[in-house]
C-alpha cells in the first residue's frame, strides 16, 4: 500500500454528516459482494481486492446511498 493511501479508508465521524452508519455498511458489503460475483478479468482490473475497493468506492462518494422513504415511494409508484 501506497505511503498514506490508508487514510482513505478513514473517515472522520460526526453525528450531521454520517447519516446512517448501519446503512452504510449494508450499502459498502452490498457492493463488495457484487465486485466479488464479478468474472476473474474484470476483477483483475481494479487496483484493490474488492472489499477495499467498495470501502474506497464508498468513502470517496462514489457509491451514494439512497434513503429508504424514497425507495418505498418508488415502489408504491411502480
Amino acid at each position: 500500500m501506497k505511503k498514506k493511501e490508508y487514510l482513505k479508508m478513514m473517515e472522520e465521524h460526526s453525528s450531521g454528516k454520517t447519516g446512517n452508519l448501519f446503512q452504510k455498511v449494508h450499502v459498502t458489503a452490498k457492493r463488495a459482494k457484487s465486485l466479488y460475483e464479478l468474472d476473474e478479468p474484470s476483477k483483475a482490473s481494479f487496483s484493490h481486492k474488492p472489499t477495499f475497493q467498495a470501502i474506497l468506492e464508498t468513502n470517496e462518494g462514489k457509491i451514494r446511498m439512497i434513503p429508504s422513504a424514497s425507495v418505498e415511494s418508488e415502489n408504491e409508484l411502480a
